[in-house]
């Protein structure tokens, strides 16, 4: 029989001491694990404001989608030199200079841990949130209305941070594509809070 006080049959102090140590780093990663894969299961809410916010939207759109059948129709009825000036128009459009949009849209509580919060509102997309914290979160955007009626598929991915509670920024990146078309999309946006009221008709 093992009596010796420094010993447990056969194991010295040392090896006894690294045992617990290897246990307790093992247990220790699998509970920082735990808590990682956890936080990322529970997405948090953006911490800023509901109510109403100003964006401004900056956009980049390069690429040329297809020219939907009725204004095909309009082209076709031009002079020669009003085609020119709306396909003038057209490639200035989506030949990747940046056009700037301010509008306003009402957040709300669904909003802070679902949508993109800064997106426009008649941007229809269905949003996965991939990840959110309370001062960042990244969305994944698939079938946009952007494009559907020209026989485009629309994504996007939008990352977004909230510098504080009342001032937000955004990039999106994303692709339209179908019919042999392709058009590459890039867009910044900042928010600012106005109030905790929204008028009537504000989405």
């Amino acid at each position: 029989m093992c009596r010796h006080p420094s010993r447990r049959c056969g194991v010295s102090v040392p090896q006894l001491l690294g045992d617990k140590m290897r246990n307790a780093i093992f247990y220790g990663a699998v509970l920082l694990w735990a808590t990682i894969l956890l936080a990322a299961s529970n997405p948090q809410p953006l911490n800023v404001k509901t109510g109403l916010w100003q964006v401004v939207q900056t956009s980049t759109a390069a690429g040329t989608p297809p020219i939907p059948a009725d204004l095909q129709a309009k082209l076709d009825q031009m002079t020669p030199e009003q085609r020119a000036h709306m396909e003038t128009m057209i490639k200035s459009r989506f030949g990747g200079t940046p056009t700037t949009r301010t509008y306003q849209k009402c957040i709300t509580t669904k909003d802070l841990d679902t949508t993109p919060l800064l997106n426009q509102p008649d941007d229809k997309c269905t949003w996965t949130v991939l990840s959110s914290t309370g001062s960042e979160m990244e969305v994944r955007g698939t079938s946009c209305a952007a494009g559907r009626d020209q026989g485009m598929q629309t994504d996007i991915h939008i990352k977004v941070q909230a510098l504080d509670s009342e001032n937000v920024k955004a990039s999106a990146e994303g692709a339209a594509t179908g019919n042999g078309h392709t058009v590459n999309i890039s867009n910044t946006f900042s928010g600012k809070w106005i109030g905790a009221t929204c008028p009537a008709g504000t989405n």
